[in-house]
């Protein structure tokens, strides 16, 4: 177990807010791009982030509660869909000792399946990184 010298970073949340892209295949997608922890490694300040994604869409198809796993979803990819941003902004974050941390995200790619799940709504694969920015306290 490892112990800190002190506690690990703090941080408040001064904007977190979804962005929105139309998907081509008239559904919406929304995604926000999460600070989870931060802390220092070797003096350097390290992050860890959680992108949180919801694809609105009113196609229904039949339940299906099955997990299935990224393989068998990727084998399942009925096509590609195109993406167009709507709003697409920065979260904002300040750590406690003065850091200022922006993250927005970077969609690169967005896959229909030919799976529903247990609503009966389409399966989506989603990659989306976090594109980030740290501005040193001012002193």
């Amino acid at each position: 177990m490892t112990s800190f010298a002190r506690t690990p970073l703090d941080f408040l949340v001064v904007r977190e807010d979804w962005c929105r892209y139309n998907l081509s295949d008239d559904s919406v997608l929304k995604v926000k791009i999460v600070l989870t922890k931060v802390y220092k490694n070797q003096g350097q300040l390290m992050c860890e982030i959680l992108p949180i994604h919801v694809i609105l869409t009113n196609e229904k198809g039949e339940s299906d509660p099955k997990l299935y796993s990224m393989e068998e979803l990727k084998a399942s990819v009925n096509k590609d869909i195109g993406i167009a941003a709507v709003i697409e902004d920065w979260n904002e974050y300040v750590v406690d000792e003065g850091t200022n941390i922006k993250i927005r995200p970077i969609v690169s790619k967005i896959a229909k399946t030919s799976k529903f799940d247990s609503n009966g709504f389409p399966r989506y694969i989603c990659e989306i990184q976090g594109n980030m920015k740290m501005e040193p306290p001012t002193s």
